[in-house]
């Protein structure tokens, strides 16, 4: 039996065009469950301050500040 499912923006990141489980959307997503944004196009703290549902955030956007750590590798908070 084959099945076939008609795509749909809900399995699909709106920014990038990557596949996303259909929850993604649903838990992350606007309110037509469509994702704006991904985890392979964004950061997990702007996707949950809910760019993937279309907001600005204030959280810069690694595409435009890739060296928002200052150029320094994240070392969890330890220093030295």
């Amino acid at each position: 039996m084959v099945l076939r499912i008609k795509p749909d923006e809900s399995g699909v990141c709106l920014e990038c065009g990557s596949h996303l489980p259909p929850r993604f959307g649903r838990v992350h997503g606007d309110d037509d469950d469509r994702a704006h944004r991904c985890p392979e196009c964004d950061s997990w703290v702007r996707i949950c301050e809910g760019s993937a549902a279309g907001k600005d955030v204030d959280t810069p956007d690694p595409q435009h500040h890739p060296a928002r750590n200052g150029g320094e590798p994240w070392n969890g908070g330890l220093s030295g």
